[in-house]
C-alpha cells in the first residue's frame, strides 16, 4: 500500500469519526470493570454505560440486574464478550445500559444461578451512578 492512499483513507476514517459526532451521534459507552467496584461515575441522560465482569464458563453462574439497581439505567442486554479458551474457563460477560433519566443511583450487578433465588449472590459488584441531564 503507497503512503498517498494510506494518509487518504486516514483523512476519510478521521472525517467519518469527526462527522458522526457533529451530527449528534451518542459518545462512545463509558466502560467499566471489576477493579471499578465502589467507585462513582457520571454519564448523561442518553449516554450507554457497559460494565465487563469475569464469569465461570460451565458453572451456571452469570451476572444478574439485582431487583435494587437504580432505575436511572435501562438494562438493553448482556452478551459474552471474550469466550473461554477451554470448556470451563474464565470469560467476560458484558452488561449493557442506557442511563434514561437524571438522578443519583446505585447499580447492583449480582453473580448468582438463576435457579438458586434462595440463595445469596456469590458475588455483588456495585458502583455510584450520576446521571446529569
Amino acid at each position: 500500500m503507497n503512503t498517498n492512499k494510506f494518509l487518504a483513507g486516514l483523512c476519510m476514517a478521521a472525517l467519518f469519526a469527526t462527522g458522526s459526532q457533529a451530527m449528534g451521534a451518542s459518545p462512545d459507552p463509558l466502560v467499566i470493570h471489576q477493579a471499578d467496584a465502589g467507585k462513582s461515575f457520571t454519564l448523561a441522560v442518553g449516554r450507554h454505560l457497559s460494565v465487563l465482569l469475569k464469569e465461570q464458563a460451565g458453572t451456571g453462574y452469570s451476572w444478574v440486574v439485582a431487583g435494587d439497581s437504580t432505575p436511572l439505567l435501562k438494562f438493553e442486554g448482556s452478551s459474552v464478550q471474550s469466550a473461554a479458551t477451554m470448556p470451563g474457563g474464565a470469560q467476560l460477560q458484558a452488561l449493557d445500559f442506557l442511563a434514561v433519566a437524571a438522578g443519583k443511583g446505585m447499580l447492583r450487578l449480582d453473580y448468582r444461578r438463576p435457579w438458586e433465588t434462595d440463595k445469596p449472590p456469590a458475588q455483588i459488584f456495585s458502583v455510584t451512578v450520576t446521571v446529569a441531564e
